[in-house]
């Protein structure tokens, strides 16, 4: 699987060290890589992920979240269909709190 998804040594050291640590996570924002965790059944979260669960538990404020959602266009590297950043901004203030 993990030639076929074209996986780099990292990625797949870090899928093993996530498999020999119960509890762990992946952290990844890689397509291949997340893919390659859910089949694996390994725990997968991307940079949105974490903003999200930063909400949830009262690390970041929803606003502070915003803020950096919207930034991501501009101040990172991070690959994410303008439509579904949209979608997930939309959410977030939907939410309230």
């Amino acid at each position: 699987m993990f030639r076929a998804l074209s996986l780099d040594l990292g990625e797949r050291e870090a899928l093993a060290c996530v498999r020999d640590h119960p509890g762990a996570i992946l952290l990844t924002d890689d397509a291949a890589a997340r893919l390659a965790a859910r089949a694996l059944q390994v725990p997968v979260h991307g940079s949105i992920g974490i903003l999200l669960r930063a909400i949830r538990r009262r690390q970041r404020t929803r606003e502070e979240v915003l803020d950096l959602l919207r930034s991501i266009p501009v101040r990172s590297t991070l690959h994410i269909r303008p439509s579904l950043l949209h979608e997930i901004i939309g959410e977030v203030e939907k939410s309230g709190g």
